[in-house]
């Protein structure tokens, strides 16, 4: 087996495409996603153990640490397979008996006869998906094994986060570790990947369906690991029983309006229309791995409509080799300028400027506009921190900050805890002699926000998008201080 290498680029943001590679088919990727309204950040695809295509498009990174939604769950069942591995348990493990203490006071014959594999297929026999549930309850084992077990466990398909949740707390209790730590000795360290964290739930579990912060060549290499195997770099670190069981289809997840979601699911894996398998989270983090091509490809992106971001990524790389390569292609280019910004006129409005903010959903308090030179600087507050979020003329400032108050509306979500060691948002901003227009792209999320600032004769309107913005926009009316 090769020597996988990642760092073959020779500054943080330049990409790297091998001379097999047609460049045309990337071009193709980026003009699909842009007609698709998929938000590409970052990509790579790996053929035959190398490194063929590794991108980003400024100012995003292949080696950014985001939020991934369902992707997350790939990597709870690779624990629970090393966990499996270590003859802590067996899929065919009873659910009741790794919890004795803290089963219902009526144990229903659904779930008396849930086993591991049920749950690790979304087809445990619950009735009702008990995501928020697990991750709000004070013990998450507690309250998944006294959910509605309606139905007999492998017969009914439903897809429910709480169910990864449920299999991380299997992992601690049969280690004694969370999974983030088990993964870590097992396989993390000996693959590179570091400074990862997950987010926990209220019990203080790690959210195990949701919530881990990784890289784009994080996924690739979850994805390497299993087209080779369970082997990395030659050392097996996954048995090879495992990756089979955990590739094959178990569930039949029909119907479906989108064919990728229709074509059945392993063991927190989608099995793939167009063959293989993959990882996958909610607005766009993917990791496939297509052995029949001897290929991994993996993916970090924005989109709402998942089915285009999945055609979009899987028909690139089954592309990519297609055809003779001219290498007349400019995409080094294309890739630098795709989320380039115009420099624009510096604002005039009044600076500093300072305005009370209404009763919102965001539980803002406070607003101030501001310069320094030509970088127009907003400031936004909840009564207890202030946080400014510094915006580039014609170029993307980084922000050591998170705005998680503008996608968790309502208070607080433990569903969308940042760590500060992954926080950051890059902005730029273009302006006229009424409004200011930001641009915020999320580093450590998929998220990107425009907030557009609109003087009026009290003082300005903010108006705010995106896909996790409340209705798509949300506007508030701020008088002047």
């Amino acid at each position: 087996m090769k020597t996988l290498v990642f760092h073959d680029a020779p500054s943080k943001n330049a990409p790297f495409i091998s001379k097999r590679c047609n460049r045309a088919a990337i071009v193709r990727f980026l003009e699909r996603a842009k007609e698709k309204k998929v938000d590409i950040h970052a990509f790579q695809v790996w053929r035959d153990n190398e490194l063929m295509l590794r991108a980003s498009l400024p100012p995003y990174d292949c080696l950014d640490k985001r939020q991934y939604y369902s992707l997350s769950k790939s990597f709870t069942a690779t624990a629970i397979g090393l966990a499996c591995d270590a003859g802590l348990l067996t899929t065919d493990t009873r659910i009741v008996d790794i919890f004795p203490d803290q089963l219902p006071p009526v144990v229903s014959d659904n779930l008396a006869a849930c086993r591991v594999r049920h749950v690790l297929s979304m087809n445990s026999g619950i009735a009702t998906p008990a995501r928020n549930a697990c991750f709000d309850s004070d013990d998450l084992a507690r309250t998944y094994l006294a959910c509605d077990f309606e139905y007999e466990p492998g017969t009914h398909f439903m897809y429910d986060t709480g169910a990864t949740a449920f299999l991380a707390a299997v992992v601690k209790k049969l280690t004694g570790l969370s999974a983030l730590d088990y993964l870590d000795i097992k396989l993390f360290s000996r693959m590179d990947i570091r400074d990862v964290y997950w987010d926990r739930t209220a019990d203080g579990h790690i959210q195990g369906g949701a919530g881990l912060h990784a890289s784009c060549d994080d996924a690739a290499k979850l994805g390497l690991l299993y087209l080779n195997r369970g082997v990395w770099n030659g050392e097996r670190l996954l048995s090879e029983a495992w990756v089979a069981e955990a590739s094959a289809m178990h569930s039949d997840n029909r119907p479906s309006d989108w064919p990728d979601w229709a074509s059945g699911y392993g063991y927190q894996f989608w099995i793939c229309s167009r063959g293989g398998y993959r990882g996958d989270g909610a607005f766009g983090q993917y990791c496939f791995i297509l052995p029949e091509q001897n290929m991994v490809a993996a993916a970090l992106c924005e989109a709402e409509n998942l089915q285009n971001a999945v055609d979009v990524v899987h028909e690139m790389a089954l592309e990519l080799f297609d055809g003779e390569n001219s290498g007349e292609e400019d995409v080094e280019s294309i890739l630098e300028n795709f989320y380039a910004v115009p420099r624009t006129q510096v604002p005039d409005f009044p600076q500093p400027a300072y305005f009370k903010a209404p009763e919102n959903p965001y539980g803002i308090t406070y607003l101030k506009l501001d310069t320094d030179g030509d970088t127009f600087i907003f400031t936004v507050s909840d009564g207890f921190s202030l946080t400014s979020v510094r915006c580039g003329n014609g170029c993307w400032l980084d922000n050591r900050v998170s705005l998680e108050m503008l996608m968790a509306p309502n208070g607080p979500d433990l569903r969308l805890q940042t760590s500060e060691r992954t926080a950051g948002i890059s902005a730029a901003y273009t302006a006229t002699k009424e409004e200011i227009k930001a641009e915020l792209r999320c580093r450590y999320s998929p998220h990107h926000i425009t907030a557009v600032f609109t003087r009026t004769d009290e003082g300005v309107k903010w108006t705010l998008s995106g896909l996790r913005i409340p209705e798509k926009k949300q506007s508030l009316e701020f008088t002047s201080v």
